[in-house]
């Protein structure tokens, strides 16, 4: 296989994990809010959590862009589980 299939499969693999993101990010927004609204005091620890999957909404939100337009570190990601389809299909 070549690389211009190499790029076909690393697109539709960030195709893919745009859909499964835009899914979990919807239903982490909405726990987020629904924690926000609530009165229950969190610990330090749920703090942190909530920070953190607000940083990774917030990461994951500038990703969400065709696979043309995002930096080459983050097409390599893409790549990577590419060449393991590819390798795969040469079996």
């Amino acid at each position: 296989m070549n690389d211009d299939t190499l790029e076909k499969l690393a697109e539709l693999e960030h195709v893919q994990w745009c859909e499964w993101a835009d899914v979990l990010s919807d239903d982490l927004s909405s726990l987020l809010k629904v924690i926000e609204k609530s009165d229950v005091e969190l610990s330090d620890e749920e703090q942190q959590v909530v920070l953190r999957v607000k940083d990774r909404l917030d990461k994951w939100d500038k990703l969400m862009i065709p696979f043309s337009d995002l930096p080459e570190d983050e097409k390599e990601k893409d790549r990577v589980y590419a060449r393991k389809v590819m390798t795969i299909l040469s079996d």
